[in-house]
């Protein structure tokens, strides 16, 4: 039943995604990360790379704020087609509303949030600040570890100065999945469709 949820929800918004995401910027980053919150005063170090439209490298730092709400800075370096290296920065929240479990009817982890991202190209630069869902569904293996499909739906401002300035709003998506192979190594993977199209893979260690 989860499972035909999952591949239901991402036909019918594999379309709209698309259309939107025709001359977007999109994300630099990917997602990288489950619904599932990191808990109160836990704290991931993780490190990502996107082989997409622009090739990228990132390094992140998540912390607990709350049981369920964690936050999350993102710091990289994306290579444009014919351009050079630059920097790029953003950060994120979620706020995990939903947890599966024996105790719950939940068919799910489901998270809501928001983000925000800059990089600075030669001659032009975006912001971009949005929210997103995320969910994703826990699934313990029985040689140990645990496998997390999951995935993301975008809704954000896109804001390109180049001269001019332009904000319009476009959406994206992602699906991967997540392999906690130890209680504090993750290892992940995604596509993603946003404007910035391909795959993005990561690897997270809690540290606290």
């Amino acid at each position: 039943m989860k499972r035909t949820f999952f591949a239901t929800l991402l036909i019918l918004l594999l379309p709209a995604v698309s259309g939107y995401a025709v001359d977007a910027v999109g994300s630099s980053f990917g997602t990288l990360t489950t619904a599932q919150a990191l808990g109160l005063g836990h704290a991931d170090f993780g490190f990502g790379i996107g082989l997409a439209d622009r090739t990228s490298f990132v390094g992140t730092f998540a912390y607990g704020l709350s049981q369920y709400t964690d936050g999350r800075i993102r710091i990289g370096l994306v290579d444009p087609d014919h351009g050079d290296t630059e920097f790029t920065i953003g950060a994120d929240f979620k706020w995990q509303f939903w947890n599966y479990g024996v105790q719950t009817d939940h068919l799910f982890d489901f998270a809501v949030g928001g983000f925000a991202e800059y990089v600075d190209f030669s001659g032009w630069s975006v912001f971009q600040v949005g929210g997103h869902l995320i969910g994703s569904y826990p699934i313990i293996l029985t040689k140990g570890g645990i496998l997390s499909p999951y995935g993301r739906f975008n809704a954000r401002l896109e804001h390109v100065s180049n001269g001019d300035s332009e904000s319009n709003l476009k959406i994206g998506l992602n699906a991967g999945v997540a392999w906690e192979a130890t209680a504090t190594i993750s290892f992940l993977g995604e596509f993603q469709i946003d404007g910035n199209d391909g795959v993005f893979f990561g690897v997270d260690f809690n540290v606290m």
